[in-house]
């Protein structure tokens, strides 16, 4: 079953894949929220996300998809493009948002959690926060969201500009088996992103999902959809690799160095206030991979040496004898970054390579700020360049 899993999540990211990198605006309220659900999952947005925001005018800014598109990205903006979208806002409010033909921004949920992220940036007016809560707490009242998806997507907006309102308004659990895929895929985008009224829905859906992605191919409509689905395969993929006994040692470290940056990031975003947990060098990496090999493995052993190589001993890292696995960990900063790394790891398989208890050296690398230009390239590599010794090279966290 997890090579099935394995196959299907592979498949899905590949499909995936090819919409967010087909010619695309930037920003548009798809390509927005998309860019949204991979910073709230600690995954580097694709290269397009990276790029300048395009212009836009009070004109276009008339339209709701701009100010959508815009409200997504605004703590991006300059300040005349934050000024005008301020402006955009103002005429907004002047306008009915209940019409009786509903051709309005309140009932897309693209549009509307748009509006809701853009509003919420703090050089926004207090005012549009509170003009878009009242709104909403009005549209609920009266049931005038009449579809699952606006429901939904009109709870987690009120929810992220008025928490206090939002968790007051009674929630309408989906029927998530009834729900078609496209709508299936939009409500984990809008969980993946904002969050939703339901406790353990957004688990529902995403079983759900992944259960047919293993019996039909998913239709992928727009880069939002793309990545909340990135997403999911990833960790569908990752959570079968760690939890079958199909799966060796092997994949599982391997796994595990994956996920690494969201246990980094869970550890930096603490509830109730709390310091972060800083990871500030390689040993701090370092401690944090160790106490993770141990959930995992009964006999992980630090501080063991390698053979003297070139006139010199090193310390490996982390020896599972029973295994016959050496995990090394490094960490990117500013005077080490692609090239520096490869030249060490180069060194290290030399080394590894002379010890006669060891099959496999995999090497985490630790890439908070991006430092490396081409992380594939320094995994394919490495990989491609040992003999005896089966070499495995994890970056991250790196996108698509």
């Amino acid at each position: 079953m997890s090579q099935l899993v394995l196959s299907a999540s592979a498949s899905l990211i590949n499909a995936a894949s090819a919409v967010l990198h087909a010619p695309s605006c930037w920003p548009e309220p798809a390509t927005g929220l998309a860019s949204r659900i991979f910073a709230r999952a600690g995954m580097p947005a694709i290269p397009l996300m990276s790029q300048p925001l395009r212009q836009t005018s009070a004109a276009l800014l008339r339209r709701t998809p701009e100010i959508a598109a815009f409200g997504y990205v605004l703590d991006r903006a300059d300040a005349d493009t934050l000024a005008l979208w301020n402006e955009a806002i103002e005429h907004l409010r002047g306008r009915e948002i209940y019409p009786a033909d509903r051709q309005s921004f309140i009932f897309n949920p693209i549009e509307i959690l748009g509006v809701a992220a853009g509003v919420l940036l703090p050089s926004v007016p207090t005012e549009h926060r509170e003009w878009l809560a009242g709104t909403i707490m009005r549209g609920l009242t009266q049931g005038q969201f009449r579809t699952p998806l606006s429901r939904l997507a009109a709870h987690a907006a009120l929810i992220a500009v008025d928490d206090a309102a939002g968790r007051k308004q009674p929630a309408v659990a989906l029927d998530v088996q009834a729900l078609g895929t496209a709508d299936l895929t939009l409500a984990a985008a809008i969980y993946l992103t904002f969050g939703g009224p339901t406790a353990g829905e957004d688990a529902q859906i995403e079983q759900a999902l992944m259960s047919r992605s293993l019996t039909q191919p998913i239709p992928i409509g727009d880069a939002a959809e793309a990545a909340a689905l990135v997403v999911l395969a990833n960790r569908a993929a990752e959570r079968a690799a760690l939890a079958s006994d199909e799966i060796g040692p092997e994949e599982r470290i391997v796994a595990l160095c994956r996920r690494f940056p969201l246990f980094v990031g869970r550890l930096q975003n603490r509830q109730r206030g709390r310091p972060p947990f800083e990871v500030d060098d390689e040993y701090d990496v370092q401690d944090i991979l160790h106490a993770i090999l141990n959930l995992h493995f009964d006999d992980v052993r630090p501080e063991e040496y390698t053979p003297s190589y070139a006139g010199n001993a090193s310390r490996v890292d982390f020896y599972l004898p029973r295994e016959r696995i050496v995990v090394e960990a490094k960490m990117t900063r500013p005077n080490l970054g692609q090239k520096e790394a490869a030249n060490q790891l180069v060194i290290d398989v030399a080394r590894y390579a002379q010890m006669p208890t060891v099959d496999t050296l995999i090497c985490l690398v630790y890439d908070p700020e991006r430092r490396c230009d081409n992380p594939r390239t320094l995994e394919n590599d490495l990989e491609a360049s040992v003999g005896r010794l089966k070499v495995r090279v994890i970056v991250c966290p790196q996108g698509l």
